[in-house]
C-alpha cells in the first residue's frame, strides 16, 4: 500500500489508481494563550499519516490535504477563530466525495481532529443514505483512545488546551507551545455537558479549560502512540466491514 498526497502528480495518481481517500479535518480557532490557532490542523497533518501507515489495505490511499477550517462556533468571540456553518460543512464533504467518485475513488474516510465537529456524523449518514451505499465513513481519534491512557493524566480528558492537548503538542511540535501557560479549572463539570456553551463562557474569557501547566512531552508521546494504535485498529475493522456491508 502506498500513501499518495497532493505532492504527487495527476499522472502518478492515474497510474497507481488509489481506491481509498482520507480527509483529515483541522480547524483555525483560538487555543488560548499557549497554543496556536492551527493546533488541530498541526495534529491532523502529523498524525493522519502515522495512522494510515499502520493499516493493511488492498490498494493505495489518497491522503487529502487537511481541511484547515471547520465548525468552530463554540470558539467564536476570540480573535482568529474562523468557522463554517453546519450547512457549509455538508456541502464541502459532499463536493469532495463527488469529486473523488468521479475519479473512481469510492471510499472516503473523514477524520476530524477538532472536537467541535458534531455535525459530521449526521452529514455522513445522510449522504450514505442519499446514495444508497456505505462508502463514506467517520473516525474520531479522540474518542478511540483507551480510558487507561486518559487516566495517566491527573484530571483525565480536558476538553480544550488542557493537559492532554498541550502534552501532545509538546511531543509533536514543542516549538509552537508558548511559555505563558496558566491553569484554568473552570467549569466544574465535564463534557459532554460542556458542549452546550461557548468556550468564552466556560473559560471565563481565558480560552481554555484544564491544567496545561502539568503537560509534558513524555505524556504527549504516550498519548500519541495510543491514538495512532487505537485509530488504526478501528479504521482497519471499519474498512473490513465496508467490504461486507456495501449498501447503506
Amino acid at each position: 500500500m502506498q500513501i499518495l498526497t497532493d505532492q504527487n502528480t495527476a499522472f502518478e495518481l492515474d497510474e497507481l489508481k488509489p481506491n481509498l481517500a482520507f480527509l483529515p479535518i483541522g480547524a483555525t480557532e483560538q487555543h488560548s494563550r499557549h497554543l496556536p490557532l492551527a493546533t488541530d490542523t498541526i495534529l491532523a497533518d502529523v498524525l493522519s499519516t502515522e495512522i494510515l501507515a499502520n493499516i493493511n489495505w488492498p490498494g493505495h490511499v489518497f491522503l487529502l490535504p487537511t481541511l484547515p477550517i471547520s465548525s468552530s462556533e463554540e470558539n467564536t468571540g476570540f480573535k482568529g477563530t474562523i468557522s463554517f456553518t453546519p450547512l457549509t460543512m455538508r456541502s464541502i464533504i459532499r463536493d469532495i466525495w463527488n469529486s473523488l467518485e468521479a475519479e473512481g475513488i469510492q471510499h472516503l474516510i473523514v477524520c476530524p481532529w477538532h472536537g467541535g465537529n458534531f455535525i459530521l456524523k449526521p452529514i455522513i449518514r445522510e449522504l450514505n443514505c442519499e446514495k444508497k451505499q456505505c462508502h463514506l465513513f467517520y473516525i474520531n481519534p479522540w474518542e478511540l483512545v483507551p480510558q487507561e491512557i486518559y487516566d495517566t493524566f491527573a484530571r483525565g480528558f480536558e476538553v480544550h488546551c488542557g493537559d492532554v492537548e498541550t502534552s501532545l503538542m509538546l511531543a509533536l511540535q514543542a516549538e509552537h507551545v508558548r511559555d505563558e501557560r496558566i491553569d484554568n479549572p473552570t467549569p466544574h463539570f465535564k463534557a459532554p455537558l460542556q458542549d452546550m456553551w461557548s468556550m468564552h463562557t466556560l473559560s471565563e474569557g481565558e480560552g481554555h479549560t484544564g491544567h496545561p501547566t502539568q503537560a509534558t512531552a513524555e505524556k504527549g508521546e504516550l498519548f500519541k502512540n495510543a491514538v495512532i494504535k487505537s485509530s488504526a485498529a478501528y479504521l482497519q475493522e471499519l474498512l473490513e466491514l465496508s467490504n461486507i456491508y456495501k449498501q447503506y
